[in-house]
């Protein structure tokens, strides 16, 4: 089962481009097939519509990580919340 991780950016801060949203939450400790990206500027607008796209990719297993871009890299507020799986 592919697994998936939502982050969602507080802050108002936008993440630079090119950026590996991945990487990022490899370094954060959250390990995930897929991720998506949920933010004022960038990504969806809203979780539940990067949730439907995850499990319409095949993710079984998805969580929302809430986290702002801090000197350069994702800083999470809170461990992850699965939200299915």
């Amino acid at each position: 089962m592919k697994t998936g991780v939502i982050v969602y950016l507080v802050g108002g801060q936008e993440i630079p481009e090119p950026y590996d949203l991945k990487n990022q939450c490899e370094q954060a400790g959250v390990k995930a097939d897929r991720v998506e990206l949920v933010g004022n500027y960038q990504g969806y607008f809203t979780v539940e519509d990067a949730w439907h796209f995850l499990t319409s990719r095949g993710c079984g297993h998805v969580s929302l990580l809430v986290a702002q871009w801090e000197q350069q890299h994702l800083q999470p507020m809170r461990p992850p919340v699965r939200l299915c799986g």
